[in-house]
Formats: C-alpha cells, sequence, structure tokens
C-alpha cells in the first residue's frame, strides 16, 4: 500500500509573483523586543501600502485645507 504524500508539491513562485507569500517581523508596538511575524501575499502588501498612501495623503489635504477635526 503507498503512503499518500502528505503536502502536495506546490510549483515554486517567482519572488516578484504577486501571489507570492512574504513574511515581515514587524516591532509590537508599546515593546522594546518583542516582534509578530506577518505573513500576506505580495498583491496584500501591495494593497496595504497604497491604502496607507492614500489615508496620508487624506490627511495632509484636510490638513492644508483647515478641515481637521482635532483643531
Amino acid at each position: 500500500m503507498a503512503m499518500p504524500a502528505l503536502a502536495e508539491e506546490k510549483p515554486k513562485l517567482e519572488r516578484n509573483d504577486p501571489n507570492a507569500v512574504r513574511c515581515k517581523r514587524l516591532t509590537v508596538t508599546g515593546s522594546l523586543v518583542a516582534k509578530q511575524r506577518i505573513c500576506k501575499t505580495n498583491a496584500e502588501w501591495r494593497a496595504i501600502s497604497e491604502q496607507q498612501n492614500r489615508d496620508a495623503d487624506d490627511l495632509i489635504t484636510r490638513n492644508r485645507a483647515g478641515m481637521n477635526p482635532s483643531g
């Protein structure tokens, strides 16, 4: 009786492929030494970065227009 493979072999993705998974170690807020490992696809990391850029642009635009709600 043949043993089934425990995990199917997946084709190796190029490093810049949108579906390739990348892990980053991010510092935990409030800690000097704790790190958190977060893994996402390149496409997910790109979407997060683009959203952060849009949020920053929006904040700057509102500040320049004098529409900052905290002021």
